[in-house]
C-alpha cells in the first residue's frame, strides 16, 4: 500500500466501496452513489500522483 496518507486513505475507502458493491446489499441509488464516490476518489489519487506529491517507496 502507498506510504502517502492522502493516497492510502482514498484507496482504503475505494476498497470499502468495492466490498459493499460486491456484497450486492445496496439498492440502485446507493450503488450509483458509491460508484460515483469511488470514481471521485480515484480521480483525486491520480491528481496526487500526477502532481508529484505522492511518495514512491520500494517494496521488498
Amino acid at each position: 500500500m502507498a506510504n502517502d496518507s492522502e493516497i492510502h486513505d482514498r484507496l482504503s475507502r475505494v476498497e470499502e466501496i468495492i466490498e459493499q458493491l460486491d456484497a450486492d446489499e445496496c439498492d440502485l441509488d446507493e450503488g450509483t452513489a458509491l460508484h460515483e464516490e469511488g470514481q471521485e476518489l480515484l480521480t483525486e489519487v491520480r491528481e496526487v500522483l500526477d502532481g508529484g506529491s505522492g511518495e514512491v517507496v520500494e517494496l521488498e
